[in-house]
């Protein structure tokens, strides 16, 4: 069996099939060996997902409670080195915290929603302690794509190297910080301010007119904002 290519050379399709059943034999191990690898890894990714992870952030979860409790009721201490019976945030945070008389290792919770959350609470706690160094750390601890603590947490890093005077290392984290709000479903009211934070920046290190399309994008994109004649007065004035 054959046929013509375009060039008019013969293809001999039986002698191309055969040339393939060769390699399949010659490599059936190799090939079949392969094929169970990639198996196992997608089993092994479902079995994580289903089974440590989801557990995992489930401890997370109970464990960070009570310290959301203890932080909603002003008791910082309790809340971030805990009561003796439940975890502090830094525990959490650092991804080790007792639950039913059993130390769970950081591994275990690596990448949970409360272990970032707890990372974000530790950070404001130590910023308004004024422990900036401390709080930056915290704030890059946080690893979530949500619409709301991640932006605020890089806000965080921005105001406490604004506070360390640190003004070119500020200004990127208030950029991203709104780039990441305005991506978000509470664009119109959280993205403002960071924005306008930015353009306070941009403006003490001498870069007026990138200040001014900060200040234009308050303008024209958060018309309702409650900083946009605020914006409206800075921008005529620079």
């Amino acid at each position: 069996m054959a046929k013509k290519a375009k060039d008019d050379t013969i293809i001999n399709v039986d002698e191309v099939y055969t040339k393939t059943e060769q390699f399949v034999d010659k490599n059936r191990t190799v090939l079949w060996n392969s094929f169970i690898g990639i198996v196992l890894t997608i089993l092994f990714a479902a079995a994580y997902k289903i089974g440590i992870y989801d557990y995992s952030n489930q401890l997370a979860e109970t464990a960070i409670f009570p310290a959301e409790h203890y932080l909603s009721k002003d008791s910082i201490d309790l809340a971030q080195y805990g009561d003796g019976y439940s975890a502090g945030l830094e525990e959490i945070m650092n991804g080790q915290f007792k639950n039913d008389e059993m130390w769970v290792h950081s591994l275990n919770i690596f990448g949970t929603h409360a272990e970032s959350r707890a990372a974000y609470m530790v950070g404001i706690v130590n910023r308004d302690a004024g422990l900036f160094e401390e709080a930056i750390e915290s704030f890059k601890q946080v690893d979530l794509n949500d619409d709301i603590i991640m932006p605020f947490a890089l806000a965080g890093i921005g105001d406490c190297y604004t506070d360390l005077g640190r003004l070119e290392e500020a200004e990127p984290y208030f950029e991203d910080a709104a780039s990441s709000a305005d991506a978000g479903l509470a664009a119109k009211v959280i993205a403002p301010n960071f924005h306008y934070k930015r353009a306070l920046v941009l403006i003490e290190l001498g870069r007026s007119s990138e200040a001014k399309d900060v200040l234009y994008h308050i303008i024209t994109d958060h018309p309702n904002s409650k900083l946009n004649k605020t914006a409206e007065a800075l921008h005529a004035s620079l």
